[in-house]
């Protein structure tokens, strides 16, 4: 995402840290400054994903100067894997794409359904093997209704 710039209030959406506390960090050299100055200010990823781990680090109970330290020695793709772990335990990613949802832990099964007419719907399982598709598909010519 190279070249996208946000303002505090999208930084504060996407990080989950409020703006006050985001300038705060900022003057605290937690967070790098801004790109310009006042209302004219604006943030990028690296705002976002320093801002995520340093709140992650703030969980914990570290200190600010505890985290600027810590911060400091880690390197991009170490941040970023940070923040994407921590992202992935929320349900959510840094670059704001939602995580696909955990498989289910009760049994399921794949089915197909085919809509003979308008209310009459055949369910077929798709792991039960050709003869049961074979068997729907003959059903669906004799008593399916084009649509």
């Amino acid at each position: 995402m190279k070249g996208v710039s946000f303002t505090v209030e999208e930084l504060e959406q996407r990080s989950g840290v409020q703006a006050r506390t985001l300038r705060h960090w900022i003057r605290e050299k937690l967070l790098p400054k801004p790109i310009g100055r006042g209302r004219g200010a604006r943030y990028d990823e690296r705002h976002v994903v320093r801002a995520v781990v340093a709140r992650q680090m703030r969980s914990t109970k570290l200190s600010l100067p505890a985290i600027r330290t810590r911060l400091s020695s880690l390197s991009e793709s170490e941040l970023l894997a940070l923040a994407q772990g921590e992202a992935r335990a929320r349900g959510a990613s840094v670059d704001g794409v939602p995580a696909p949802p955990p498989a289910p832990s009760y049994p399921s099964t794949a089915w197909e359904l085919v809509s003979l007419m308008d209310g009459l719907v055949l369910m077929v399982s798709t792991t039960k093997g050709p003869l049961v598709r074979r068997v729907a598909d003959e059903i669906y010519r004799y008593y399916g209704t084009p649509t």
